[in-house]
């Protein structure tokens, strides 16, 4: 994750509400279950509360630093949009639901069983794609737009890499500047941890990054026929950090533990950590919904 690690000083004015009210309540507390959530005003979802020990400024009272401050919902939970990735049903029968099964990558995710997102025209063309975490398909809305013929690791049938292609067009083919700025502000916010704006991720345990392809699911990702190799374009990459939670890494190192069940990583600016770290994802505020530990943005479909 690019963000900083936050801290109560670095905490937008608009979230202090919310926060100050999980600190008077939240020393030497276990992790917020949905009762604590729902019982704040406006239907809130607060920040974590204070860590015991480790410093830093504005402690709560037994001192220590404090978590990542939370952010106000509108109007109440969020995230529930009857997709197969909002819905509270296990619908592929692995026994995980929504935010826990590893093919969920977005709230407009419909599809709980791959990383194909179910919807209709998704993605459509061979050799170009789009943001790939918008869930619309179609480089208009953010001007993303990515020709698999420069990526030096595509081995696609109906697009491989095009040594010649790329050589003609470095413009278009570079991993560090072929993007509108455009395309970098809208569809950044919407990338989880590990991944770029097309849907290339880094997989712990694998040498190259892998494609989120139809095919794909993360029992496959060792499977390059299932899951096809990628070339990461860095100009919108969110990297995965050692102690955050990815594409296929669901759990954090034992030593990335901080006190009080407090995220070991800082979430976008204005979201709020989820799931094992954070808030229930059912509580994510109001437009988001809860993408590798976060409560991450989501975008209208068209």
């Amino acid at each position: 994750m690019r963000w900083c690690r936050g801290s109560f000083s670095r905490a937008r004015p608009w979230a202090l509400p919310a926060l100050a009210l999980w600190l008077a309540a939240a020393c030497g507390r276990q992790p917020l279950d949905e009762a604590d959530v729902t019982g704040a005003a406006g239907g809130s979802a607060g920040g974590r509360g204070a860590a015991a020990g480790g410093g830093g400024s504005d402690a709560a009272a037994g001192g220590g630093g404090t978590c990542a401050a939370g952010a106000a919902g509108a109007g109440g939970p969020g995230g529930r949009l009857g997709t197969q990735c909002t819905d509270g049903i296990d619908n592929d029968a692995d026994g995980k639901i929504d935010y826990d099964d590893p093919e969920c990558v977005g709230g407009y995710d419909n599809d709980e069983a791959t990383f194909a997102w179910g919807v209709p025209g998704f993605n459509t063309d061979a050799c170009k794609t789009d943001c790939f975490f918008d869930g619309n398909s179609g480089s208009g809305d953010d001007n993303c737009l990515w020709q698999l013929k420069c990526d030096p690791a595509s081995t696609a049938p109906n697009c491989p890499y095009d040594a010649a292609y790329s050589a003609a067009h470095a413009a278009e083919c570079s991993l560090s500047s072929s993007q509108t700025q455009v395309c970098v502000d809208r569809c950044s916010k919407l990338v989880p941890d590990g991944c770029d704006c097309f849907g290339c991720c880094s997989v712990p345990g694998l040498a190259k990054p892998v494609r989120l392809a139809a095919t794909c699911t993360a029992a496959d990702f060792a499977n390059p026929a299932k899951c096809p190799p990628c070339t990461q374009v860095t100009q919108c990459l969110n990297p995965c950090e050692r102690c955050e939670i990815c594409i296929g890494k669901p759990a954090l190192p034992d030593d990335c533990a901080t006190p009080n069940g407090c995220p070991p990583y800082a979430c976008p600016a204005g979201a709020i950590a989820c799931g094992a770290y954070g808030v229930a994802p059912s509580l994510c505020p109001a437009g988001t919904s809860c993408v590798t530990g976060c409560c991450r943005r989501l975008d209208a479909l068209p």
